[in-house]
């Protein structure tokens, strides 16, 4: 896009009172000019398109004391859906949501262990297909969310962190028979995603690290997200302990589901945290230092102003959440025990959630390309 060309500046005010919109929840034509400072003409030509587009509507006129009684916008949040979808490594989600965020349709399905390529695409394009018959309201795009290395089109998995696919154009699979644009994104950017759309994570140096059936991360430094080739999980921390990669002493021998599951006869990690055993109460406290000594090395490294802590294991009961964050500043440098370490409010919600904010970002609001341009200027 060449932003000094007419057409592009309307475009970008466009997006512009879109999210101010959706931020604000109503406002008036002036406030919309006041707050963005754009003048009146601009402002009135940018909300006729949006009223055309059935992407906003009036609400009626604001009562005030004197003068004119302007009339009030908003956003139509049933006016299009996106579609989320999180490849999990034991569910497999689907949740449709308009352009709120808010949920209106909810599946899942089981994830078996390294599922068939093909099969289970035929799979993920059935569900997807199927929760567009069961709408009205078009669906603008579609975000998967999933742990691999995904190409630069966001049209194919190059390859799967944990499952044995190279090359697999499922992105492109699903737009072609759902005829639906369609994305790839990393799992744990899409976490990031959610944090910053969702529980309003404001920010602008933290590192987020998803503490579940595996664990990685993602260092996110202003508008930059660098998450792609995260192998914080396989951090040393032992001298002992077979890895899953075949090292040994990983990070994910002592704190990752997989490993606690394993140590415990396969009990979940809810199941578990439930539990008043000593030995998985030992367990789960050596976790806890576990993770805390790997959050010690990266904070010193990267010098982030927070940690947030997501997925399953995050969300341990505060005893261990506790013990965590005392491991971390005995042992942290000084300067390093007053970054804030805190745990994602969203939950076990936040893959899907994360994908649903990739799809209103890339096909509706496109939030991150104003901030881009903002940082640039």
């Amino acid at each position: 896009m060449q932003f000094s060309k007419p057409s592009s500046a309307r475009t970008i005010n466009r997006l512009r009172v879109l999210n101010v919109l959706a931020k604000e929840g109503e406002l008036s034509r002036a406030d919309i000019a006041r707050v963005l400072q754009l003048n009146k003409p601009s402002t009135s030509e940018i909300v006729e398109q949006l009223l055309q587009e059935g992407l906003i509507e009036e609400k009626g006129k604001i009562k005030t004391s004197n003068g004119r009684r302007p009339i009030v916008l908003s956003l139509k949040t049933s006016a299009q859906l996106v579609l989320g979808v999180e490849l999990g490594s034991k569910t497999t989600c689907f949740t449709l949501s308009d352009l709120g965020g808010n949920t209106l349709r909810f599946e899942r399905i089981p994830t078996t262990q390294n599922p068939d390529a093909k099969e289970f695409g035929q799979l993920i394009i059935k569900s997807c297909m199927k929760m567009k018959r069961l709408t009205k309201a078009p669906i603008v795009g579609i975000a998967i969310a999933t742990n691999a290395h995904i190409s630069d089109d966001g049209l194919s998995i190059v390859s799967h962190d944990h499952w044995d696919w190279k090359d697999v154009p499922l992105a492109e699979a699903v737009a072609q028979y759902t005829q639906t644009p369609t994305t790839l994104v990393h799992s744990v950017q899409a976490m990031v995603e959610a944090e910053r759309w969702f529980a309003k994570e404001e920010s602008n140096s933290f590192l987020y690290i998803n503490w579940g059936e595996h664990i990685n991360s993602a260092w996110v430094q202003g508008n930059t997200i660098t998450a792609i080739h995260s192998r914080f999980g396989h951090l040393p921390i032992r001298e002992t302990g077979l890895c899953r990669c075949g090292g040994i002493g990983c990070l994910e021998t002592v704190a990752s589901g997989w490993a606690l599951s394993e140590k415990h006869q396969g009990k979940s990690v809810k199941d578990l945290a439930q539990s008043d055993d000593k030995k998985i109460v030992e367990s789960l406290e050596e976790a806890s230092e576990a993770m805390a000594m790997a959050l010690i090395a990266a904070s010193a490294v990267t010098g982030c102003e927070k940690i947030v802590l997501g997925g399953g294991i995050a969300n341990l009961p505060d005893v261990y959440f506790d013990t965590l964050k005392q491991f971390y500043r005995q042992h942290a440098h000084h300067s390093l025990c007053d970054i804030p370490i805190v745990r994602s409010e969203l939950k076990e919600r936040s893959t899907i959630l994360g994908s649903v904010a990739v799809a209103l970002d890339r096909w509706v609001f496109q939030n991150r390309l104003l901030q881009t341009m903002q940082e640039l200027s």
